[in-house]
């Protein structure tokens, strides 16, 4: 591979981190939690799949189920001596 290639590829490679860094921090200033993502690729790089089936894996394992996710923040947040809004009162 030419050197003029690879410094393509490298390139274009920085533009795209870039442009999912701006999108990462756009969606951090509406108060989103953007440190911790995940894309197809982090699926189809280990399993001979598509990236179609790729997505239907992560949003079976990720988006199926918050209660386990809420159930922790309520963990954490209780170690944290940080209480629930509905017991501020008590």
């Amino acid at each position: 591979m030419s050197t003029k290639i690879t410094n393509e590829i490298f390139e274009s490679y920085r533009t795209e981190q870039k442009e999912i860094n701006e999108a990462k921090e756009f969606l951090k200033t509406k108060n989103f939690y953007t440190d911790c993502m995940w894309q197809t690729k982090d699926v189809t790089d280990i399993y001979d799949c598509s990236d179609e089936e790729a997505y239907q894996i992560l949003d079976l394992v990720l988006g199926s189920d918050c209660s386990e996710t809420f159930e922790k923040i309520d963990i954490q947040a209780s170690m944290m001596d940080i209480k629930r809004k509905e017991d501020r009162d008590e």
